[in-house]
């Protein structure tokens, strides 16, 4: 096995696909990767190597983003496979990478969020994604019964979401057909992978539209029952690579917010939206 396969299978896993199949299918399948599944399998048995322009999808089916971590394994382990030898890497990498940049600090739940990944994620397929974001009643069931172990009837979740029981009852019907929820008893529903960490394929082609539609369902959910509870911004003059780097780090502190998470009804539990958003405002 390459040196890029074995590391296409780690990180798959990491990610939380156990097997080829759902990593290459839930992703999109051809409508992301430029290749079939067929080769696929190749490019992970180490038989063949990804062209460099296919790495874009890689790193959008993976959720990695530039600078992370995982996103520097698979480029080196590309670049290994590409010169061949060891000799080779060390003539061309090595004085390149002699000198690290300085270390950004890294949550304190990392490893919490790995095992979530690796064990407990579910990854929305496209089609998935499109059905929970078609309309606002279908994201906001879908919502509360994947961040809960109990079961719903359509007049709980229209009364704790300020929604018409009507719609509730019709979004239900669509993420039952979806295979997202099931029916546990008459008029009573729930996830059918209750207790996992669900992520969306919001990165992915062809996802941004329902993925805007899902931004405006938070707008409106909040304007009708939520509070602001922090809000911070920082406007600095800086270099574009030093806030790439710091930018992975705020990515990775963004995503230990997961380890948070909860199934169970508590005193003073709700759905919270944490974002996270750097802009270059005008070059100076």
């Amino acid at each position: 096995m390459g040196a890029f396969a074995d590391c296409l299978l780690k990180l798959r896993k990491e990610a939380g696909y156990p097997s080829a199949y759902q990593f290459y299918h839930r992703n999109g399948g051809r409508r992301t990767f430029p290749f079939t599944y067929v080769h696929y399998l190749r490019l992970e048995k180490g038989t063949k190597v990804p062209r460099p322009e296919w790495m874009g999808p890689f790193l959008l089916a993976l959720r990695l983003t530039p600078g992370e971590e995982g996103c520097r394994r698979m480029f080196l382990a590309l670049l290994r496979d590409l010169l061949r030898t060891e000799e080779a890497f060390e003539m061309v990498l090595g004085p390149l990478l002699c000198r690290h940049p300085a270390a950004v600090p890294r949550p304190a739940g990392r490893e919490a969020l790995r095992w979530m990944k690796e064990g407990h994620a579910v990854h929305l397929s496209p089609e998935e994604f499109r059905a929970v974001a078609s309309d606002e009643s279908a994201y906001w069931c879908s919502e509360v019964l994947m961040s809960d172990r109990g079961s719903w009837s359509a007049a709980e979740l229209a009364e704790v979401l300020a929604l018409e029981e009507r719609a509730v009852s019709g979004a239900l019907r669509k993420l039952k057909a979806a295979g997202l929820v099931q029916e546990s008893s008459k008029g009573r529903f729930k996830s059918r992978r209750a207790g996992k960490f669900y992520t969306f394929p919001g990165r992915l082609p062809g996802m941004r539209v329902p993925f805007k539609a899902v931004r405006a369902y938070w707008e409106r959910m909040f304007r009708r029952k939520g509070k602001e509870m922090a809000d911070r911004v920082e406007l600095v003059r800086a270099s574009e690579g030093s806030v790439r780097g710091y930018v992975s780090g705020l990515f990775e502190a963004l995503d230990a917010a997961n380890t948070l998470a909860t199934m169970e009804k508590g005193e003073d539990t709700g759905l919270f939206l944490i974002e996270a958003q750097v802009r270059k405002l005008t070059p100076l």
